[in-house]
């Protein structure tokens, strides 16, 4: 990432705020103030950050930040209990996202996966083939969401395993199956073999959006 933080002082100057990961590859820039000159200077450099293996780091001021917040406060506070400043000065303030705020998106991403699970089931009419897809599909966003509210509950899990075992044990759904249907991602032919328990899967996601919708810290 050395090569980004070059890049991206030399563009902003005396403006650079610092370089910010919060991950293997994503990263995030702050500057005091970011004009469309930057842009298009940044743009030529893209090609290059990719071939490093890099994202393309999203550009913010740290009064951005701080006053979104309230917008996105799951993304923001999996960066707070996870970055690690690359280059420059720390942005970040004693500013957090308020419980409030954290429950409200995390109830929303439940209420989402909730209605597109039972969305996906009645597109699938019965097939095999299709009730597969939708079980693998949902891989990533179940992942995201048991992240979410581990978040919540102030808990950090980072394998698979983990996050199924807290499934189970905050929640009461079963880690067998959430740890199934987490691994499709990488091996989705293995969704025949659980798409027997798709009422099981629905039940464990109305729990999901239940345990959410009644928390109170």
């Amino acid at each position: 990432m050395a090569r980004l933080a070059a890049d991206l002082t030399r563009v902003f100057g005396d403006r650079f705020v610092a370089l910010v990961a919060h991950g293997s590859a994503r990263t995030v820039a702050f500057a005091r103030s970011i004009h469309a000159d930057d842009l298009n200077a940044l743009t030529p450099l893209a090609d290059r950050w990719q071939c490093d293996g890099l994202d393309t780091p999203l550009l913010l001021t740290p009064l951005e930040f701080e006053r979104s917040l309230d917008a996105f406060p799951l993304e923001y506070q999996a960066m707070l209990d996870r970055h690690e400043v690359i280059a420059g000065t720390s942005p970040f303030t004693d500013a957090r996202p308020s419980d409030a705020d954290l429950r409200r998106a995390c109830e929303v991403q439940a209420k989402a996966f909730l209605i597109h699970l039972r969305q996906g089931w009645v597109q699938a009419a019965g097939h095999a083939h299709e009730q597969e897809h939708l079980l693998s599909e949902s891989a990533a966003p179940l992942r995201a969401l048991l992240a979410s509210v581990a978040q919540l509950r102030r808990g950090s899990h980072s394998s698979d395993a983990e996050i199924a075992s807290f499934a189970a044990q905050a929640i009461g759904v079963p880690a067998d199956l959430v740890a199934g249907i987490m691994a499709l991602d990488q091996h989705p032919d293995a969704a025949r073999h659980l798409t027997s328990r798709l009422g099981e899967y629905l039940g464990a996601a109305e729990r999901l959006w239940a345990h959410v919708d009644g928390w109170r810290a």
